[in-house]
């Protein structure tokens, strides 16, 4: 081994001190240098952070403003429309005065929609009644159809069943002619298990079926018959029900480009003239009004529909009331 003095380290130590100085100071150099930056990017978020705080307080405002403007103005909207619906009313006063005004007057003439001389309109409706009702006493093509529908699933049950009982007999002659270790065999025996079940279920569900069947077949010969008895009145209802809108629509039509005056309860209920949009469904409500009027009898100088019909002992006239009903409220 070699022996080293004292002495031999003192340089290499002095070196290492050297060294470690030059370190610290690299090391405080980088540290002051990252502080300052890192107080630059604190001041600029600072900055920044003030920045959009200006800038929300200013969004704020602006909403602040802008609702108050758009209250300001739903205020004066509500104003308008106040004072728009105020002079609707008075305008409708002054008008109805008007009208009583001019019905008074010494030659003023009302024009009469229900006139029926003869009772010919009356005829008329009471055929298209008489039509409608015997169409209620008939099957609705829907109910027509779930009857057809279950007796066609007889038919296709009876079809499945004939096709299981092949399936077994073919199983059952494969079965006869082939011997136990026959490949055929086990497959045949399958078949013939699951054909032989399938067959006694559908059986079951063939005779409740028949039941249905039968029942369907007398209601539908029943409905044929009823058909055949009231195809004529039927036939007759449907003309009238042409016949009398059209005899109708011609006198509407006449009162509307006429000079005289119109009835107080088509005036009350559907306004003095057409509206300038849907004019076409306004004409036909009015039209529907005029056959109700005429069918019923409806005579009543302010109601355009008279009284509520009793709905147990006129059920129809009472649905028909009912509809005329919701129709009117997009019109008075």
């Amino acid at each position: 081994m070699n022996d080293y003095s004292t002495e031999d380290y003192g340089p290499r130590i002095e070196a290492l001190k050297r060294s470690h100085a030059a370190y610290e100071r690299n090391t405080d150099y980088t540290l002051s240098n990252v502080q300052s930056k890192l107080q630059d990017l604190e001041g600029s978020v600072d900055g920044l952070d003030e920045r959009e705080r200006r800038h929300f307080e200013s969004l704020e405002a602006d909403i602040r403003e802008a609702r108050e403007t758009a209250e300001a103005r739903s205020e004066e909207l509500e104003e308008s429309v106040s004072a728009t619906d105020a002079g609707m009313e008075r305008l409708g006063r002054r008008v109805t005065a008007l009208e009583r005004h001019l019905r008074q007057a010494e030659g003023a003439v009302v024009t009469d929609l229900d006139s029926d001389r003869g009772g010919k309109l009356r005829g008329l409706g009471l055929a298209v009644e008489e039509g409608l009702a015997a169409e209620e006493e008939l099957l609705s093509p829907h109910q027509r159809a779930g009857i057809e529908s279950r007796i066609s699933h007889l038919k296709q049950a009876r079809e499945a069943l004939t096709g299981h009982r092949a399936t077994v007999r073919q199983a059952a002659a494969v079965l006869a002619s082939t011997a136990a270790g026959d490949p055929r065999r086990a497959q045949a025996e399958k078949e013939f298990t699951s054909a032989a079940t399938a067959a006694q279920e559908t059986q079951r569900r063939v005779g409740n079926l028949v039941l249905a069947a039968q029942s369907g077949r007398a209601q539908l010969a029943a409905d044929d018959a009823r058909r055949a008895r009231a195809a004529g009145v039927i036939e007759e209802g449907q003309r009238a029900h042409t016949q009398l809108r059209v005899r109708l629509r011609s006198r509407l039509s006449d009162a509307l480009s006429g000079g005289d005056l119109l009835p107080v309860w088509f005036a009350t209920a559907l306004g003095p003239i057409a509206p300038s949009r849907r004019a076409e469904k306004w004409l036909e409500t009015a039209l529907d009004v005029l056959v109700y009027r005429v069918t019923y009898q409806v005579t009543d100088p302010v109601l355009v529909l008279g009284s509520t019909p009793n709905g147990t002992i006129a059920p129809r006239r009472t649905a028909r009331f009912r509809e005329l009903e919701r129709d009117l409220r997009n019109w008075g």
